[in-house]
């Protein structure tokens, strides 16, 4: 019952502070993370970067789920978990861009008009595993340690 890693991503434009928001993956992913910054064309020309925290640790992505915080975990798994997992056995979750950088942890839904952090978490899970029961005791197992 664990994770594989986790990467958490962040398109922003040349008027974002840069800095901010790296502080802001990197206090998410983990101090250990690798931290990458690409910059682009937006379809209508203006510059545009995508900000990319990753780590192939077990322990740092457990960790990142970990700062989710226990409202958020549970919101997960009320909503239902499977419909954020997909075919290749990640759990995707967005956040709030604005309550990130602000230092809290907030879910983004439907009606999020906000700039959003995309969170990805590969799974831990073999043949013959449910991978939905698999993070969904992982998420239980933290919620029983707080």
């Amino acid at each position: 019952m664990s994770l594989h890693g986790v990467t958490w991503r962040v398109n922003a434009s040349a008027l974002d502070n840069m800095d901010l928001l790296e502080d802001s993956l990197r206090w998410i992913s983990g101090d250990k993370s690798t931290i990458n910054r690409s910059k682009d064309k937006s379809f209508h020309g203006s510059e545009q970067y995508s900000i990319v925290a990753q780590t192939q640790k077990k322990k740092e992505a457990i960790e990142s789920l970990k700062k989710l915080g226990e409202n958020v975990l549970i919101d997960i798994l009320e909503e239902g978990i499977d419909k954020r997992i997909d075919d290749s056995k990640n759990l995707h979750i967005r956040l709030e861009l604005s309550k990130l950088v602000a230092g809290e942890i907030s879910l983004a839904n439907k009606k999020t008009i906000s700039s959003t952090v995309k969170g990805k978490f590969k799974i831990e899970s073999y043949p013959g595993e449910d991978t939905s029961e698999v993070i969904t005791k992982l998420i239980e197992n933290i919620l029983d340690n707080n």
